[in-house]
């Protein structure tokens, strides 16, 4: 057990490396893992302690996590501990089309600032829910966002990813990005 410890171990950098390369000048990236897991990934200019400050911050989240123009975050409960809920609510702006929605989960896994592991449900739609695993590295140049959902299926992966979530995705972190720079 300790041999094999070492030598996961000793590949951590070369896995950093690895996910910095492809994450690097491409924004939000997207890459399917096996039957039912997609990893998203992007480097985030500011500190691991900014990006996860602006992760668990209600009034930050609403000006940073909204997806796609025109949409408003209309509630925010965050959870700061494990066996805590969570609840995120978006309404469209007066004049965008599209119907309110929410998503809820429980934070199962924290370690701050660097990572923590979510259930998510989107409510009104039976099924079950998605584990998300958010990791933050630091790096010279910012933060690595390494966020890997796992689909109870690949028809709902797929399905899910259809909607223009990695856009979607990448417009927020953008946003999320200006305010981290801005502090």
């Amino acid at each position: 057990m300790e041999e094999g410890t070492r030598a996961a171990m000793a590949q951590i950098d070369d896995v950093v490396t690895d996910l910095r390369s492809f994450a690097a000048g491409h924004g939000m990236d997207t890459q399917l893992l096996g039957q039912t897991q997609a990893r998203f990934t992007r480097v985030i200019r500011g500190s691991v302690e900014l990006v996860w400050q602006a992760h668990h911050d209600p009034e930050l989240l609403k000006r940073w996590l909204l997806g796609p123009d025109g949409w408003m975050m209309s509630e925010v409960t965050v959870a700061h501990a494990v066996g805590d809920t969570y609840r995120y609510a978006w309404t469209p702006e007066p004049g965008v089309e599209g119907e309110p929605f929410a998503l809820t989960g429980e934070l199962k896994e924290s370690v701050p600032p660097h990572r923590e592991v979510t259930t998510e449900s989107m409510e009104g739609f039976p099924g079950p829910a998605t584990l998300n695993e958010q990791t933050l590295t630091p790096l010279e140049d910012g933060t690595l966002l390494t966020l890997v959902i796992t689909y109870p299926d690949a028809k709902m992966r797929d399905s899910i990813l259809a909607t223009g979530m990695t856009e979607g995705m990448e417009t927020s972190y953008a946003r999320l990005e200006a305010e981290v720079l801005r502090t």
